[in-house]
């Protein structure tokens, strides 16, 4: 996905702060093991939060481990060992970037162009991978994905289309799998977590898609000017709802770990309307990876 969904480190607690940074590592190795070493380069912040969401939805008995990895050789560091939600997490991701490549081709001109054909051959190897172990789930995403192209190639002047079909995307994703109220949950968080994500992005990439000529739809409803501060005043009403509506499912989880509750609430109180921030503050560096 993008990279904006991630924990404020500066308002992490020391245990919150290492479990979430062990997550991110069992993650990353999760993406290996499921999917080939190659796969590790599309790992996001991102797919960290799902995986810590799908943790505390399913109620995951987590284990720890000191490891080393090639990243770090000189030090062990403290290791998610893997489980079933890291592994989920990890093959959905080949499959959102396995599909974001192929529409990257379709859109895209140039260098950016160039580097999705070439890493359009092991990604799908590592779809195909990914989808034997996720049945449907590869048809969810590239049906999504289709969809968002229909629209983008209307250049349709509106935000809330769009985005509704992204949530929905995130929404299947999350609660794939689930069943009764985790599934329920699931669904209202990721359909609001993905609106979310695609506001975000869009208003992010605003001034270079403007420059590349490429479909925003901010362009598209302000005629390629930048919004004014009553209608960025607007738009952060509206990314604020979204996580409203998404904080509605969190307060529907049955937490067994008061640290892994303390990430979750980090990231959605903190470090999402940070990265906002950050956005709508032309200059600032960015976070999101």
């Amino acid at each position: 996905m993008f990279g904006y969904v991630r924990a404020y480190e500066p308002e992490l607690k020391m245990r919150e702060y290492e479990y979430y940074r062990a997550v991110y590592c069992g993650l990353c190795r999760s993406y290996g093991k499921c999917a080939g070493c190659l796969s590790r380069f599309a790992l996001s912040y991102d797919f960290v939060f799902l995986a810590l969401v799908r943790i505390a939805l399913v109620g995951e008995k987590s284990e720890f481990e000191q490891r080393r990895c090639a990243a770090h050789p000189a030090k062990k560091r403290n290791q998610m060992l893997p489980n079933p939600q890291l592994d989920f997490c990890a093959r959905a991701a080949v499959l959102l970037t396995y599909h974001k490549l192929r529409d990257d081709i379709s859109d895209e001109n140039g260098l950016r162009r160039h580097i999705a054909k070439a890493a359009l051959l092991p990604a799908n190897r590592m779809r195909r991978r990914a989808a034997a172990a996720l049945p449907g789930l590869d048809e969810i995403i590239e049906a999504g994905i289709g969809e968002l192209g229909r629209l983008e190639a209307e250049k349709v002047a509106s935000v809330d289309l769009p985005a509704g079909v992204f949530g929905g995307i995130v929404e299947d994703i999350l609660s794939y799998g689930l069943e009764g109220k985790p599934a329920a949950v699931a669904r209202q968080i990721g359909r609001h977590i993905g609106k979310w994500l695609y506001i975000a992005d869009a208003l992010d990439d605003f001034p270079e898609d403007i420059r590349l000529g490429r479909y925003n739809p901010f362009a598209c409803l302000y005629q390629n000017r930048r919004p004014n501060e009553e209608e960025l005043a607007g738009i952060n009403a509206a990314l604020t709802h979204e996580l409203m509506e998404a904080e509605l499912g969190f307060n529907l989880i049955d937490y067994g770990c008061d640290t892994l509750r303390g990430v979750i609430s980090n990231i959605l109180y903190f470090g999402m309307p940070r990265r906002i921030e950050e956005i709508m503050k032309p200059g600032q560096e960015k976070t999101g990876r």
